[in-house]
């Protein structure tokens, strides 16, 4: 094999084979599954309340499964992998601690959300309700920008990977097939349907997860835990880890590691805090709920990286010059390196066709997930932010609807498109996540400051995002040009460069928006024009609905709810957001504190730092970091896959006895 042979290891039929298949089957399996919840549990995806914050009642274990989905990404499953590859074992600590601190940020976020703006769908309805057009215009084209690039980053990562893994697939076809599954159910069923695939994603998942690094480990090529450690302590010898403590695969001090962690980290503040979708899933879950799935999915996201770092990362070290390895006997290169190809390329040499195919699964499950919860969150933004705002003032449940699955079809369709032009510009999955940060960093503290701080001024909200933008990119280019003498885009996703400018655009803002908002016009904001602006949509009551209902027709589902004993919540006949209780909001947002200041010290702190000195990893200590991830994995098992059945067996058992009464036993 030459340098420049490429490596397919399944034929196109697999490829299709997901794309098509699974993806028809979860079309079909969630539209279902809408038709039958608005039949039996009297759930209405025609009301832009159901369709765009699920009535605000998802329960704890089904939100924080979603959110883990959501935080899920193709990209990180397999760019652990390649980060190991590069940096050694402790990258995937890093990767793991980079997703970790956002979650945290977010449960007090969410639960801040719920009690400044209970009646809010968008993070950007706050945003104009507390500080007029010009702002919310700016972080209008924020977010949105945010939602395009994290979309279109997912896509491409999935899409090179399902190519190559499917001998050569066309990258086209694979980038507009990706998301044609997902624009269905997600038009269909709204954020619902949204929750109850991530919840199937996330089973599939973490069952994946557990089988391939389960065997992979206890594979006759890496001989279990001894295997494992011995054979990374001897392949250390292979080659030198630039900035790792001896140039070693074993240590914790790891400068590449390290920085990678920190870019990352700053990323993934905004692609939380900006993307609106994370807002909507704490809009759409119960006061008791909201803070405990955010900081549930804290723990537990380390199941995606630390063991498959561990492991199949360590194994694809070891792997390389194997015969079973699929480039053998040329190395690979840093594009297939940096565009993720490391995990299916150990996997195969492992586990063969059957592991594969399951990696491939797992990638698009990951993938659609995430589009999944863009395309409401866009979908939102265009009826509640642009159509509603400024466009019809006066829009009824039904033209809102109409605007909201064309949103979900049009932001689906453009992020495919953008996708395809970043492949044809050469840009990677590495590239994109070193870049992306310096875009979607700078609305991060302005917006959380937007519903944790009363004293931030409309000027600070205004400036200090365009100062972060505008200082980062010019950090990022003089940086570049400094270190290396040119600008090119290699030169442009190096590290360093990368690090300076993502740091800048995250934290300037927060400087400049504290120094604006104390000293030029300082006032305090009346936290009442939140919680009292009125900004649910009726699904009942104009004249445009009142002809598809009847009286009738609401009067028997009444009559049947009650029959099912199965308690139903609109929001309409309520008038309002039901009020929570406010010792309640108060608990819940201590919590969310506490766990903030507690994530981001154990993360970033009192855990990893001590790693960073001279020290090889003992057997006993590396042994025990497997077995411990492993044990991680397994837990995110129970919680994120088989506690929300447990949460939900009466409604489960509701909708089964409905069908079961409707059609297989009328059918007999």
């Amino acid at each position: 094999m030459s340098d420049t042979d490429t490596v397919f290891l399944l034929p196109k039929g697999a490829g299709y084979g997901v794309l098509l298949g699974v993806g028809a089957v979860f079309a079909i399996g969630m539209i279902l599954t809408t038709k039958f919840l608005q039949k039996y549990l009297n759930e209405n995806a025609t009301s832009t309340e159901t369709f765009s914050v699920a009535d605000r009642s998802v329960k704890r274990f089904l939100a924080c499964s979603s959110v883990y989905a959501s935080w899920s990404w193709a990209d990180e499953i397999l760019q652990t992998v390649s980060m190991i590859y590069n940096y050694g074992v402790q990258a995937s600590f890093y990767y793991g601690a980079g997703l970790s601190v956002q979650m945290c940020v977010m449960a007090l976020i969410g639960i801040s959300a719920k009690k400044r703006a209970p009646q809010a769908h968008t993070s950007l309805e706050i945003v104009g309700l507390r500080y007029g057009k010009a702002t919310h215009i700016l972080f209008l084209f924020l977010c949105l920008v945010t939602n395009l690039i994290s979309c279109s980053s997912m896509l491409l990562s999935a899409s090179g990977a399902i190519s190559i893994i499917s001998g050569n697939l066309s990258i086209v076809a694979s980038t507009l097939l990706i998301p044609f599954g997902v624009l269905l159910y997600t038009t269909f069923g709204g954020l619902k349907a949204t929750f109850l695939t991530d919840y199937v994603h996330s089973f599939v998942l973490l069952l994946i997860l557990i089988v391939i690094n389960t065997k992979v480990l206890a594979s006759k090529e890496i001989g279990g835990l001894n295997g494992l450690y011995s054979q990374l302590l001897e392949h250390s010898q292979d080659r030198y880890i630039e900035g790792n403590y001896q140039g070693s695969i074993l240590t914790g001090k790891s400068q590449g590691s390290i920085i990678f962690g920190l870019v990352l980290t700053c990323g993934n503040f905004g692609l939380t805090v900006m993307d609106s979708s994370f807002w909507q899933k704490s809009f759409s879950a119960e006061v008791k709920a909201t803070v405990p799935s955010y900081l549930g999915s804290a723990v537990l996201i380390f199941a995606n990286t630390w063991p498959i770092g561990a492991i199949i990362g360590g194994a694809s070290i070891i792997l390389q010059g194997h015969p079973s390895f699929p480039t053998f006997p040329r190395k690979m290169t840093q594009f297939e390196i940096d565009s993720g190809f490391v995990l299916p390329y150990t996997v195969k040499a492992v586990l063969g066709n059957s592991g594969v195919g399951a990696v491939l699964l797992t990638v698009y499950l990951a993938v659609t997930s995430t589009s999944s919860a863009q395309m409401i969150s866009v979908s939102s933004i265009l009826s509640f932010d642009i159509y509603k705002k400024y466009i019809n003032p006066q829009a009824n449940n039904k033209q809102m609807i109409r605007v909201a699955h064309f949103g979900v079809v049009f932001f689906g369709l453009f992020a495919a498109g953008f996708t395809l032009m970043l492949h044809y510009v050469n840009v990677n999955m590495t590239w994109m996540g070193y870049f992306m940060s310096i875009v979607i960093c700078p609305g991060v503290f302005p917006l959380i400051f937007t519903v944790t701080w009363d004293r931030q001024t409309t000027i600070a909200a205004f400036v200090a995002p365009i100062t972060g933008l505008v200082f980062g990119f010019a950090v990022w280019i003089t940086t570049t040009n400094k270190l290396y003498g040119e600008i090119t885009i290699d030169t442009l996703g190096m590290q360093i460069p990368c690090l300076y400018a993502s740091l800048t655009a995250l934290f300037l803002p927060a400087v400049v928006s504290i120094i604006l908002s104390l000293t030029v016009f300082p006032k305090k904001f009346d936290w009442k024009e939140l919680s009292e602006a009125k900004l649910l949509i009726k699904a009942t009551g104009s004249e445009s609905e009142s002809e598809s209902e009847s009286e009738g027709e609401k009067s028997a589902i009444k009559e049947k709810s009650t029959i099912e004993n199965v308690q139903v919540f609109t929001v309409e006949e309520d008038l309002g957001v039901r009020a929570a209780d406010p010792a309640e909001l108060n608990f819940y947002s201590k919590v969310a504190k506490i766990g903030v200041v507690v994530g981001l010290l154990l993360t970033w702190v009192l855990w990893p730092l001590p790693l960073y000195r001279d020290w090889i990893w003992s057997a006993a200590y590396y042994k025990g970091y497997v077995v411990v991830g492993l044990i991680w994995l397994y837990v995110a098992f129970i919680i994120i896959g088989l506690a929300p059945i447990w949460e939900g067996r009466h409604a489960i058992k509701t909708v089964s006895n409905g069908i079961y009464r409707d059609y297989i036993k009328r059918s007999k």
